[in-house]
C-alpha cells in the first residue's frame, strides 16, 4: 500500500490523502481518498499480517498546549479504513511508532525528561498510557516490536546529575504487560549508541549496539534527541541471561582490514597515525570511527548479522567579499560553510553467534550520491541460502552476494533499472530506496527527472515503483 497526499479538498477544506494498494503484478487495486486537516504530514507507517497502520502529524510544532496526531489504520481482511485522532501533552516529542498484531505503540519524549508509550488496541478500539518505572532522569532512547516473539523492546537513557550513566531495557507484551526489565551501566567515557534486539529460544533479550565515545560532561537533557552526530568506536553485544549479564565488546581498530570501510581521507589518516606509530612519534594507535545510520538485524545461518550504514555530513567553504562605506578599497572576506549533504560512502556487516563471537565481518562500498535528509539506502537479504546485499543509485542497482562464512561470492554487480517507456531517459534521480518484500524479491521505489522526446512533456519527474528478484 502507498500513500501520498493530493492538491485536493472537500468541503470541510481538508486536505485528501490517497491510500493505493497495490498487487502483487504493482496493479492498482483499489483507491482510497481519506480527508485529514491540513498541513499534515506522515510521520511513520507500520503494518502487521492483519493491520496497516499510518501516523500523521502538524509539518510544524503546535504552540497549543497539547500535540496533535491523527492515524489512519487499515484491516487487511475486512479491507476496512479506520481514522482517529489523540493528543499529547504540552511540550512533549513523538519518537517512534510500533505496530503488533492488533496493537499500535506510540514512544513519547517530553522536552523535559521522562516518557511514556501510548498504547492502542485496533480491534477494541481502547487507549492506555504506560510510564516506565525508572529512578533517574531519562529519555525514550530506541522503541521497537520483535514479530517472531511478539513483544516490544524499550531502550531509555539514564541520566544521574545530567551525565549519560546507564541504559534501561524494558520488554513488554502486546497487552502492555511488563515481561522483563535489565540495566546496562555505561563503560568510562562510552556508552551505547544505536541498537538492535534479538530473543532467543529461551526468550533471553540480545542487544547488539554500536559504542559510542562520550565525555562524561553534563548535557541537559530537555529537548534531547538521537544524535546522528556522534561516531562509532566499535559494536557491543549484550545477553541478559538467567545466569546473568553477558557483555563483549569489539573495537573497530582492532578489527584488521576495516580500514578498507572508510572513506579514501580517513584511509590516508589512519596510515599517517600508524607510520608516526612505526617511528616512534606515537605509542598509541588512536580510534576507528564512523557515523551510523539506523542498524538492522539479519538472521544468517546460525549467526545474526548487524548491518549499519556509514555516513558522513559533507561541507564546503566559500568566501564573500563585502565592500564598506568607502568602497573598493575598504574590502573584507567572509568565509561561510554550506551544508552539501550526507554521503552514504559504505555498509560494515558483523556475524555474531548465539554466544556473542564476532565469526566474520565484511563491507560493502556503494558511494551514493549527496542526499539532504538521513534514510536507508541498503537491504538486506536472505535468498538461497546466500546474503545479498543491494543498494539503487543512478537508475542502477548494485548489489554483493556473500555465503555463511562472510566470503564474497560476487563482487558488486551492477544491474540497470526499467523505465517506463521504451524512450525514456534518466536524467536524475532522489530519495531511491530498496527493501525486501518477501521470498528473493525486492521493491525499489524514488523519484526521477526523465526525458522522452515523443511526448509532449518532454522532461517530467515521476515516482516510480519497480520490483525485482535475486535468482
Amino acid at each position: 500500500m502507498m500513500v501520498y497526499e493530493t492538491d485536493k479538498t472537500d468541503e470541510d477544506k481538508n486536505r485528501l490523502w490517497n491510500f493505493v494498494a497495490l498487487d502483487t503484478s504493482l496493479y492498482e487495486q483499489r483507491s482510497d481518498l481519506i480527508p485529514l486537516p491540513d498541513k499534515l504530514k506522515l510521520f511513520d507507517a507500520k503494518s502487521s499480517a492483519q493491520w496497516a497502520a499510518f501516523v500523521f502529524t502538524y509539518e510544524k510544532a503546535s504552540r497549543s498546549d497539547s500535540v496533535k496526531f491523527y492515524v489512519v489504520t487499515f484491516h487487511r481482511l475486512e479491507q476496512t479504513f479506520t481514522t482517529f485522532s489523540g493528543q499529547l501533552p504540552e511540550r512533549s516529542l513523538l519518537q517512534s511508532v510500533a505496530l503488533l498484531d492488533g496493537t499500535l505503540m506510540l514512544s513519547v519524549n517530553s522536552k523535559s525528561g521522562g516518557g511514556f508509550l501510548e498504547q492502542y488496541d485496533l480491534s477494541h478500539h481502547t487507549q492506555r498510557t504506560i510510564t516506565p518505572n525508572l529512578n533517574n532522569d531519562f529519555i525514550l532512547f530506541q522503541f521497537e516490536a520483535i514479530p517472531d516473539a511478539r513483544v516490544f523492546v524499550l531502550a531509555a537513557r539514564e541520566f544521574v546529575e545530567k551525565r549519560y550513566k546507564a541504559t534501561s531495557f524494558m520488554v513488554y507484551s502486546p497487552s502492555g504487560n511488563l515481561l522483563q526489565s535489565h540495566r546496562f551501566e555505561n563503560g568510562e567515557n562510552a556508552g551505547l549508541g544505536r541498537m538492535c534486539f534479538a530473543l532467543d529460544d529461551q526468550r533471553q533479550l540480545t542487544v547488539y549496539a554500536t559504542l559510542e565515545r562520550e565525555s562524561n560532561k553534563k548535557v541537559s537533557v530537555e529537548g534531547m534527541t538521537e544524535d546522528f552526530s556522534k561516531i562509532a568506536v566499535g559494536v557491543t553485544w549484550i545477553k541478559f541471561a538467567s545466569s546473568g549479564m553477558q557483555t563483549k565488546t569489539y573495537l573497530f581498530k582492532n578489527l584488521p582490514e576495516i580500514e578498507n570501510a572508510l572513506t579514501a581521507s580517513d584511509r590516508l589518516k589512519v596510515k599517517e597515525e600508524l607510520l608516526k606509530m612505526k617511528q616512534g612519534k606515537k605509542k598509541e594507535k588512536g580510534e576507528i570511527t564512523f557515523q551510523f545510520y539506523a542498524p538492522r538485524l539479519v538472521k544468517f545461518g546460525s549467526n545474526q548479522v548487524f548491518v549499519a550504514e556509514a555516513f558522513q555530513p559533507v561541507f564546503h567553504t566559500e568566501t564573500r567579499v563585502d565592500h564598506s562605506y568607502y568602497g573598493f578599497y575598504s574590502t573584507y572576506p567572509m568565509n561561510y560553510t554550506v551544508f552539501d549533504g550526507y554521503d552514504f560512502f559504505s555498509e560494515i556487516l558483523l556475524a555474531f553467534d548465539q554466544n556473542g563471537e564476532l565469526k566474520w565481518y565484511n563491507s560493502v562500498r556503494f558511494e551514493n550520491d549527496l542526499c539532504e535528509t538521513l534514510s536507508d539506502h541498503a537491504s538486506e537479504s536472505v535468498c538461497h541460502n546466500e546474503l545479498v546485499v543491494a543498494s539503487p543509485s543512478r537508475n542502477i542497482l548494485r548489489y554483493e552476494v556473500f555465503d555463511t562464512d562472510g566470503k564474497t561470492l560476487l563482487n558488486q554487480q551492477f544491474a540497470p533499472l526499467d523505465l517506463l517507456y521504451g524512450t525514456d531517459s534518466y536524467e536524475d534521480e532522489y530519495y531511491a530506496c530498496i527493501y525486501k518484500w518477501f521470498g528473493s524479491r525486492f521493491l525499489i521505489h524514488g523519484c526521477q527527472i526523465v526525458q522522452n522526446p515523443l511526448l509532449r512533456d518532454t522532461r517530467r519527474t515521476v515516482f516510480y515503483v519497480q520490483k525485482v528478484q535475486y535468482e
